[in-house]
């Protein structure tokens, strides 16, 4: 078996646990101090907080995971809370009871081999308001999921996406306030966004909950990764793991990705040279996305994505501006707000004019592309 896995969250062997990082979580959440957790993409979050559920739940606490990172509607916020309950087989008698009031159908089916019942609503239809209702009544409804309820939302700042005039973050707000029985969990990557969630005065989560960002891995996975290696008889540089961690922005997902690749490709000694032949071909695997979404972006956006992939710190210099054909200071504020919304960019800290990519492996294909197109034009000249 390869000792590396990526793209689903990971437990057992695969999981690196955090028992410091636990405990502070633990602690605010059993005292109903409500948390954020804050971080990059595929940082491992949900790996974390699937691992933390299984410590939460030994203790007596009801969990429930919520994913709402693809929603674009209520619709899709509600379904996503009863696809959550539904995967919980021991909690769908109890959801049946308080959800039976709702106006639209509830049906209950038994499956024939094992005997579970799960639920099912006709919700398709129903009108906007009857949508909102019923939001509220779940949330209403965890009351009765038991004495400690956590309920994790991640990537919550999607909320701030629905065009209802914060409708839903004010909602959250108040069944924070109002539910005893509950603690929220909630994870999210935007953190430019997730900041004025929760700093801005004017918004319905200021200040509502505890803010941790969530750390990145020290030394100690360096030594894991390297012991995984050895474990299957695999010899592997230390300053390689380092090398692939930085190279990554430390996003463990993508560690653990190239780690996979190295061992399925038969390396038997490992260096930084076989960490980058490896990271070059996993980034090739992706050209046809990279290249489409760079296609779809405006001539000038693609200039500031240059910028932002080979400088990254204090992109907003003249001699910045003037490397890159960008016209103005304004001109590129005005596209890393557009490519923030895209999903592309963030800006990273407090300071102005330092910005990283949702996706390294992106910035790392966009540097050899520029690389290519330099070597390009020294040549013509």
């Amino acid at each position: 078996m390869n000792p590396f896995k990526f793209g689903n969250p990971v437990e057992g062997e695969y999981y690196l646990a955090r028992p410091e990082l636990d405990n502070t979580v633990c602690h605010f959440l059993s005292n109903r101090i409500h948390v954020v957790l804050m971080g990059p993409r595929r940082f491992g979050k949900t790996s974390f907080v699937l691992n933390l559920f299984q410590k939460m739940e030994r203790q007596g606490y009801a969990c429930l995971f919520v994913d709402i990172f693809n929603i674009i509607s209520h619709h899709d916020f509600l379904h996503q809370i009863l696809r959550a309950i539904n995967a919980k087989k021991s909690w769908v008698e109890t959801a049946k009871n308080w959800l039976s009031n709702w106006r639209p159908k509830l049906s209950a089916d038994v499956d024939s081999h094992s005997g579970q019942t799960s639920f099912g609503l006709g919700i398709d239809r129903a009108p906007e308001k009857d949508i909102k209702e019923m939001i509220q009544d779940v949330f209403v409804g965890l009351e009765s999921l038991g004495r400690k309820v956590i309920l994790v939302i991640d990537e919550f700042q999607k909320i701030t996406e629905m065009d209802d005039q914060g409708w839903l973050e004010a909602t959250l707000r108040t069944h924070m306030q109002q539910l005893k029985n509950t603690s929220f969990l909630l994870t999210g990557s935007r953190k430019s966004l997730i900041s004025d969630m929760l700093n801005n005065s004017s918004r319905p989560l200021y200040r509502s909950c505890q803010l941790i960002d969530f750390p990145s891995f020290g030394d100690e996975f360096v030594d894991w990764i390297v012991q995984r290696f050895n474990d299957a008889g695999i010899l592997i540089e230390k300053e390689a793991v380092v090398h692939l961690k930085k190279t990554v922005h430390d996003i463990p997902n993508y560690v653990q990705m190239v780690c996979f690749h190295l061992v399925a490709e038969g390396y038997t000694d490992i260096g930084s040279k076989e960490v980058n032949e490896v990271l070059k071909k996993v980034v090739g695997q992706n050209v046809h996305t990279y290249q489409n979404q760079l296609n779809s972006l405006s001539t000038l956006q693609q200039r500031v994505l240059r910028l932002a992939a080979q400088e990254g710190k204090q992109i907003f210099s003249k001699e910045f501006l003037k490397k890159y054909e960008i016209p103005s200071a304004p001109a590129l504020a005005s596209s890393i707000r557009a490519l923030k919304k895209k999903g592309i960019l963030d800006e990273e800290g407090t300071s102005r004019g330092t910005v990283i990519f949702d996706d390294p492996l992106f910035a790392i294909w966009l540097r050899e592309l520029f690389e290519v197109d330099m070597a390009l034009c020294s040549k013509h000249d």
